[in-house]
């Protein structure tokens, strides 16, 4: 009733309230007046509040990020830590000569298989998981797993493409950051008819994560981690402009891109171990 009695109070149609029974009262000659702003108040707010979006539900498709993120840690420890006379290092680490000059570019994939020691994998495993999940669950288990290879893969390119002196690179932290770097062009898409300050704000908060996350450590591979957030930024920005990341939804979809995801690295090694045992 409280909103009510200001309609009329709003357009100067003098009015009583009798609480009791609920109701507003009116002079005999303000009524047509009166039912007539209190009908037009009543039909264009009967719609209001607008009910609130439906929270997002993640998807139960991200549950793949575990068993993935878990034969990380089981290669580790297949491949041991990094030193000169491991030769899965020797085979798979990324190196800037053996890439441009022997053609090796299996070494792309690999190197994001590798792990220099278990401080490095725990800390893309237990930072990266969260991340990854949190990604799975926009974009869909397969295109995510994807997202990162691909992504990873072409941050570590750029990374040693850049490089005039020998550089050797391991670490699936490349495609962590590209992951962060996903979310920030999917955000940056969303945000790319608002203003200024909402464009920037994304960026600021994944370029903010890549300076807490990713400048730490000595042997810290600080060119993969930018370049992978770049080309992460370039994906998630391009495929929610061009609308292949909402194409690609349907389960089916997300499987053979997860296998696809799988099949890269595998296929890699299978590539790396030949070339070196032939």
């Amino acid at each position: 009733m409280e909103s009510l009695a200001l309609v009329l109070e709003a357009v100067g149609i003098p009015f009583a309230c009798h609480q009791p029974a609920g109701q507003l009262l009116v002079a005999g000659e303000d009524l047509p007046a009166a039912l007539f702003h209190l009908e037009e108040y009543l039909r264009e707010n009967a719609r209001w509040p607008p009910l609130p979006p439906p929270c997002p539900v993640l998807p139960a498709q991200s549950l793949p990020t575990l068993p993935a993120l878990l034969f990380l840690a089981l290669f580790f420890a297949q491949t041991g830590t990094w030193n000169q006379g491991n030769d899965w290092f020797i085979r798979g680490a990324l190196n800037n000569t053996a890439v441009f000059n022997q053609g090796e570019w299996w070494r792309l994939f690999t190197a994001l298989t590798l792990h220099a020691d278990l401080i490095h994998l725990l800390g893309n495993c237990l930072i990266g998981g969260m991340i990854i999940h949190l990604l799975s669950g926009i974009v869909g288990f397969g295109q995510c797993w994807l997202l990162l290879i691909c992504t990873g893969a072409c941050g570590n390119l750029v990374n040693i493409a850049i490089r005039r002196e020998l550089h050797l690179s391991v670490g699936f932290s490349t495609s962590v950051f590209a992951a962060i770097g996903v979310l920030t062009g999917l955000q940056l898409a969303h945000s790319s008819h608002r203003s200024a300050r909402a464009l920037l704000l994304p960026l600021g908060a994944g370029m903010g994560l890549l300076a807490f996350l990713g400048g730490e450590g000595g042997r810290t591979d600080l060119g993969a981690h930018l370049f992978g957030f770049a080309c992460g930024i370039a994906s998630g920005w391009m495929g929610k402009r061009c609308g292949l990341i909402a194409r690609f939804q349907s389960p089916t979809w997300q499987f053979f891109f997860f296998f696809l995801a799988l099949a890269a690295p595998v296929i890699a090694w299978m590539w790396a171990l030949t070339y070196r045992c032939g």
